[in-house]
C-alpha cells in the first residue's frame, strides 16, 4: 500500500492535471476587457496562440474570450500591444479573486 501511495504521488501531472487542482473564484467585475471591433482589424491575433489557459478563441472572425479559467499571466496584453492593435485592457483581478494556485 505505500508503495502505491509513493508511486501516485511521484506520478509526473501534466499541465491540465496541475490546473485542474486550481481554484477559480470569479467576479463580476472584469479584469479583462478587450475591444472587439480593433480585434477584426487585427491581422496576426497573437492573443490566440500566448495564452495558455486559452481564454481567448476565435469563432468566424469574432474573437471570444472567457476570463474564468485566466491564470493572470498576463502576455495577451503584452503581445497584443506589441504584435496586435492594443485591444485588450488587463489587469490582475480585485483581491480574493481569480486564481489560487494549489500544487499536486
Amino acid at each position: 500500500m505505500a508503495a502505491e501511495r509513493k508511486s501516485s504521488a511521484e506520478r509526473k501531472l501534466n499541465v491540465d492535471d496541475r490546473l485542474g487542482v486550481n481554484k477559480f473564484t470569479t467576479d463580476d467585475e472584469p479584469f479583462i476587457e478587450v475591444d472587439t471591433a480593433l480585434c477584426k482589424t487585427c491581422r496576426l491575433k497573437p492573443c490566440l496562440y500566448v495564452c495558455p489557459a486559452q481564454v481567448y478563441t476565435l469563432e468566424g472572425d469574432n474573437l471570444i474570450y472567457n476570463p474564468e479559467g485566466c491564470i493572470e499571466l498576463g502576455a495577451c496584453k503584452v503581445v497584443c500591444k506589441e504584435y496586435g492593435n492594443n485591444a485588450i485592457e488587463w489587469d490582475y483581478p480585485r483581491g480574493g479573486y481569480g486564481i489560487r494556485f494549489r500544487y499536486g
